[in-house]
């Protein structure tokens, strides 16, 4: 099984996700993504928000490593604020469903 791991603050907000239930990946703007996931085990629907210089290179490298099943580092895709694979990204939101 795929994985999805932000990290929005490391040992306080971190939040995996199967890559499975991934819904949408949305360009929001010219500075946003925001990424939808079905079905995450709570009353509503969840999502994470990430905000980046170039919003549609890092979505389509989200839907790239989950649509074509190349997630590396043992299954689990990292996405973690001027990180890589993903430096663009300065910051990650996790949003509970309502």
């Amino acid at each position: 099984m795929k994985m999805l791991y932000f990290i929005d603050t490391a040992g306080t907000d971190e939040n995996f996700f199967p890559a499975s239930i991934c819904s949408r990946i949305a360009v929001i703007d010219g500075t946003s993504i925001k990424i939808f996931f079905t079905n995450s085990g709570d009353e509503a629907d969840h999502s994470v928000d990430l905000t980046c210089g170039e919003p549609e290179t890092v979505a389509l490298r989200l839907a790239q490593e989950i649509g074509n099943q190349t997630v590396t580092g043992g299954g689990v895709l990292t996405i973690k604020a001027n990180t890589a694979p993903f430096t663009d990204v300065s910051v990650v939101a996790f949003s509970a469903g309502a």
